[in-house]
């Protein structure tokens, strides 16, 4: 049966199964991150349940996550730990293997190349990665942001798109009382200031870096805002450098 979850900017749905061996197998659609997670951490919880505390989770379809979706996950597990049960990645997306790593939480989630593989408990000395992410991928998501020339969106857009969030800077400083975003917003307004695109862009991508490594009360306005900025950067839209 087929849970919606959001149905904000970031959307994501869930389908949840249960294994012949007793497994719940979790099917995620869409982004986990600030503007998903509280909907997806209430419904993952209500999953886990004496009895049905191992859950395996299908990211395959899961376009992006940042820390608050990876709380979400981080949550699960312990919840399910404390039932006497575990809970297990399986397809994770390069991106979302890469925030996994930037963040340290591959050590402790376990991620396994296929569903089938997580269920078996199954895992390969190397992960294998999704078909048409082979190490020509891999090594594009390891370059530096700067150094990858995408065509997309033109500066009136990230303009307007870094307006909106610099807009709600008291929203963001509500959300993240560890003042952990503010060098990043400081250097975002600078750079929003000055005349140098390319200087906006590499703004807009470091503090989008932080959210995907520092997670933040849940807030309408910065979920709003920080998920249009992220459009701009997805695939098909990234802004250009030059």
């Amino acid at each position: 049966m087929t849970h919606p979850v959001a149905e904000d900017a970031g959307p994501i749905t869930l389908t949840a199964l249960t294994a012949p061996d007793g497994a719940v197998i979790v099917t995620l659609v869409g982004d986990l991150d600030i503007t998903s997670a509280p909907a997806a951490r209430e419904r993952l919880l209500s999953l886990v349940r004496p009895g049905a505390c191992r859950l395996v989770i299908d990211m395959s379809a899961v376009r992006h996550t940042d820390a608050s979706g990876l709380a979400v996950l981080v949550s699960t597990k312990r919840r399910a730990v404390l039932l006497g049960g575990e809970l297990r990645l399986a397809a994770l997306r390069p991106e979302v293997a890469r925030v996994l790593t930037v963040t340290g939480l591959s050590r402790h989630l376990a991620a396994y190349p296929t569903v089938q593989a997580a269920v078996a408990g199954r895992k390969p000395g190397g992960y294998t990665a999704l078909p048409g992410t082979g190490p020509a991928v891999l090594a594009a998501h390891a370059l530096p942001a700067q150094a990858q020339a995408e065509p997309g969106a033109d500066s009136g857009e990230l303009h307007s798109a870094v307006a909106a969030l610099l807009a709600s800077a008291d929203a963001w400083r509500d959300a993240d009382p560890r003042r952990r975003f503010s060098p990043a917003l400081r250097a975002l307004a600078q750079a929003h200031t000055g005349t140098s695109h390319a200087a906006l862009v590499q703004a807009a991508r470091s503090l989008l870096s932080v959210l995907d490594r520092e997670p933040l009360t849940y807030s309408p306005i910065v979920a709003a805002t920080a998920s249009r900025l992220r459009r701009l950067f997805s695939a098909g839209a990234r802004p250009a450098i030059g």
